[in-house]
């Protein structure tokens, strides 16, 4: 395939109302940014052909630069699954089969510019069925009150386990848009996992405590990067 003719389109759903943490996507996260502020204007300018804002808050003005969908009140209620808001924005701008759409939650906002040019590095190279950032974490894993590691004999120390255990961390959902299109999902048996362990990767912000503590660590952010993000 002609790499050069695959499109890459960023989607950021941002509803309006929230339930855990209240209006987490559009109250002041830091500098009179919002969470959807902040990713819009970490997105390298090159990376990808459109950058798509779907949300139901009718006052929020967009960037020129920024395709703004209105989402109709029905894909952004409680129970509203993301999965068929995709759906509608692979039609509604007439994406190809062998184009690749990035779901970029604005609640996992601390994403690097090498990232970025990673993935897209990988698709175009290898042209994975889907592509989903992870974070690894320890094998001593428990479900509710139950362990789901070997309790019994010596105790084994982490770099003794074969098995590699990761967490999905809410930053990059990258998926081809034909398999998508036949299958409403981005796992399959060729789903790529990206791979990251720095602070950032942990962060996806789902509570009040969340957000907190996510404005203590964009204080990092800044110095990390020289106090200069990246511009869409």
């Amino acid at each position: 395939m002609n790499t050069s003719k695959i499109k890459h389109y960023a989607l950021i759903p941002a509803k309006e109302k929230s339930n855990r943490c209240r209006g987490k996507n559009w109250r002041n996260f830091i500098e009179g940014y919002c969470l959807v502020d902040f990713t819009l204007k970490t997105i390298p300018k090159d990376v990808f052909n459109e950058v798509i804002l779907s949300t139901d808050k009718a006052d929020y003005q967009a960037p020129l630069i920024i395709k703004k969908h209105k989402r109709d009140k029905s894909l952004a209620a409680k129970d509203s699954c993301v999965l068929d808001l995709m759906q509608l924005i692979i039609r509604e701008y007439q994406m190809t089969d062998k184009d690749y759409l990035w779901l970029l939650n604005p609640t996992a906002p601390f994403r690097l510019e090498t990232d970025y040019r990673c993935i897209r590095k990988i698709i175009n190279k290898d042209l994975p069925t889907a592509l989903i950032s992870v974070r690894k974490i320890h094998p001593f894993i428990w479900k509710n009150d139950v362990p789901l590691f070997e309790t019994k004999g010596k105790r084994l120390n982490t770099e003794d386990f074969r098995e590699e255990f990761a967490i999905e961390n809410g930053m990059f959902y990258v998926v081809n848009v034909g398999y998508f299109r036949k299958n409403s999902s981005w796992y399959g048996k060729d789903t790529r996992l990206y791979k990251q362990d720095s602070i950032w990767s942990s962060v996806d912000i789902d509570t009040e405590n969340d957000f907190k503590n996510a404005q203590k660590l964009e204080k990092l952010w800044e110095i990390k990067l020289g106090g200069n993000h990246v511009q869409f």
